[in-house]
Order: structure tokens, then sequence, then C-alpha cells
């Protein structure tokens, strides 16, 4: 169980330089905390319930790949509030990079599954796990959102796209980010 207060102040210590992503993430005694940046509270979730939406896709997302990856072990909380703070377990590997993938023909093929279950999540509830993330533009061989020991993926983050959200901003942006997400990763990995 976390302790809502104790991480609140704890965040009131902590920077994050992610000033435009969706997560405020820090680290604390061998886990990470994620709770939402006040510019996702004033635009992703200003309608909606971010607890009950990362519950959600945390649901979702356990669905399409628990066959395909892992998932660090999360709790997820509400905040007293109608915003989440997730809590996971530091998990010691890497993120996940071109060259291991072209040196890991295994390793490669859960890749290439996790994206077409990734298809299949659009078409079907039409939500896209982020891939790629903010960090892509600096290190293009990267895939921010997945990591791996070099046997497994793992996916520690929750952040799903969506086709039909009621923000019209976060809309527009879920079916840009899909189809740029797809086109990159196909054609560079």
């Amino acid at each position: 169980m976390i302790e809502i207060d104790k991480i609140k102040a704890m965040r009131k210590w902590k920077f994050s330089w992610r000033i435009f992503g969706e997560n405020f993430v820090f680290f604390h005694e061998w886990d990470y905390y994620k709770m939402p940046t006040a510019l996702a509270k004033n635009t992703i979730y200003k309608k909606v319930d971010s607890y009950e939406k990362v519950c959600s896709s945390h649901g979702i997302i356990q669905k399409y790949f628990w066959k395909i990856t892992k998932i660090p072990e999360t709790e997820v909380e509400k905040d007293g509030d109608k915003n989440y703070i997730i809590k996971q377990k530091s998990i010691n590997w890497k993120k996940l990079q071109k060259k291991a993938l072209e040196s890991n023909p295994k390793l490669l093929s859960k890749f290439k599954r996790l994206i077409i279950a990734n298809e299949v999540m659009w078409r079907n509830e039409g939500v896209f796990l982020d891939l790629l993330g903010s960090d892509i533009v600096a290190h293009p061989q990267t895939i921010h959102n997945l990591l791996t020991d070099g046997k497994d993926i793992y996916v520690f983050d929750f952040g799903l796209l969506e086709r039909t959200s009621d923000n019209t901003f976060f809309r527009y942006l879920s079916h840009f980010v899909q189809r740029g997400q797809l086109i990159f990763v196909k054609w560079f990995f």
C-alpha cells in the first residue's frame, strides 16, 4: 500500500526534467513513483479521473501484452483527488535498443509481436501504447518506454494514445503520434 502523504511530501523535493511529459517521475528506495504533471492534469485528464484511466490502461495492457512482455510489480493508488500515484519496483534492465534487436532474433520476434498486438489494440480498443516516448528525438535507436534484460521485454509505462478521447487536442495528437510511431518503428526497427 502506498503512503500517499509521504509520497506527496517527497515529490516537493524532487525535480523532473520532463516538464512537458505526462508523468512526474522520481526514484526513491528502489521504487519509481509516477503521478500526473500539472500539464497532464490540465489537458489529458482535465475532464477525466486519471486514477480510473490509469487502472483501465493497465488492464488493457495486460490483456494485449501479457503473453509477449512482462510488467514490473506495480501498485496504483488514488491520491485523494481524482489523480493517481503509481509505484513500480525498479528493474535493473536497459532501454530496448536497435542493436539488441539486431543481435537477438528471439527478442526481435517478441518486439514484432508487440507491434502487431499494439495495432490490434488500436483497432479493437481505440488505444495505442506509446512506445517511443519524447526522448526518441535525442536517441533514435532506443525505444524509451520498453526495457529489456536481453531475454524479455518489459512495459513500464501505461500511457495510451486514444482514438476517441473527449479531449480534442489529445485525440488529434494520438492519431498523429500513432501513425508516426508505426511508420518509424516499421521502417527503422
